[in-house]
């Protein structure tokens, strides 16, 4: 019986035994991840205008990046994996 109880909590401490909630909340990582780029391109909109169109690039790339979190979370919720 305490050989049996102990290889339970030898499984249960290495992850095998016990299910294991997930470590990250992928659909608050995503908001998350558009609300950094949101201030990101708020700070590059007011960085003004000296940065030889770079800054202008900067934002192309913002809004592209901001377009795909918008198009994942739209293909989650046609999926089911978000409401």
């Amino acid at each position: 019986m305490r050989l049996l109880a102990t290889t339970f909590v030898l499984l249960a401490l290495s992850g095998f035994a016990v299910p294991q909630k997930p470590t990250a909340d992928v659909q608050a990582d995503m908001v998350a991840a558009r609300q950094h780029l949101t201030a990101a391109r708020d700070l590059a909109y007011r960085a003004g205008d000296a940065w030889g169109g770079h800054r202008v690039n900067a934002l192309n790339h913002i809004n592209a990046a901001i377009s795909e979190v918008d198009k994942g979370e739209q293909y989650a919720k046609a999926h089911h994996f978000i409401k």
